[in-house]
C-alpha cells in the first residue's frame, strides 16, 4: 500500500462530499502525520425566494417603486400598504459554510489540515490543484444525483479519477 502523505479532499458541502471528509477522518486517526487539503470549488449561487409580506422584517413600504427609507413622504392609501410578497437574494453553497462544516467536522483530529479555495471547473481545478502540491491521493464523495446529463457526460468523481496525477478514492 502506497504511503499517502499529502491528501486533497474534494468538499462542497453536499452528501457525498461528507462522506469523503469522513473516510478522511478515520484515515487521519491511523495516520495522524498525514497533511489533508480540503479543497473547495468557488460556486456560491443566489437564488431568488419569494417572502410574505408579514415575514419582511423592518423594511420600509415602496411607494411607486421608489423606497421610503429615511424619506418623509405623505401618508399612503391603504391599497398601497397591501404588499403581499417580496423577492429576496438568498446565497446557497457559499464557501464560507462549507469551510465551516468541514473545520467542524475535522476538529477532533491532530493532522496538519488546510483549506483552499479553487475555482473553475470543479474536476479540473481539484486535478491541476492536486497536481501543484504533488498531492498522494484525491479522496472524493460519490454523487447520488442521476440524470442523463451526468450518465453522458460523467460525474465529477469519475472526472477526477479519470485526469487525476495521483490516485483516487471515491466515497460512497
Amino acid at each position: 500500500m502506497s504511503e499517502f502523505k499529502k491528501v486533497v479532499v474534494a468538499y462542497d458541502d453536499s452528501e457525498g462530499s461528507k462522506k469523503a471528509l469522513r473516510l478522511t477522518k478515520e484515515m487521519a486517526k491511523v495516520r495522524p502525520e498525514m497533511m489533508i487539503i480540503v479543497v473547495h470549488v468557488f460556486e456560491d449561487k443566489v437564488k431568488n425566494v419569494t417572502v410574505e409580506a408579514n415575514e419582511q422584517s423592518m423594511e420600509p413600504l415602496p411607494i411607486n417603486n421608489y423606497p421610503a427609507d429615511g424619506i418623509q413622504v405623505p401618508p399612503l392609501a391603504f391599497e398601497q400598504r397591501s404588499v403581499e410578497k417580496a423577492e429576496h437574494a438568498i446565497v446557497t453553497d457559499s464557501t464560507e459554510q462549507a469551510e465551516y462544516n468541514a473545520r467542524l467536522e475535522l476538529s477532533a483530529i491532530n493532522a496538519d489540515v488546510k483549506f483552499k479555495v479553487l475555482e473553475g471547473n470543479p474536476a479540473e481545478s481539484i486535478c491541476d490543484y492536486a497536481g501543484e502540491v504533488d498531492a498522494d491521493l484525491i479522496i472524493i464523495g460519490h454523487s447520488s444525483t442521476e440524470g442523463l446529463k451526468r450518465k453522458l457526460l460523467g460525474g465529477v468523481s469519475q472526472k477526477v479519477a479519470n485526469h487525476s496525477p495521483c490516485h483516487v478514492l471515491i466515497a460512497k
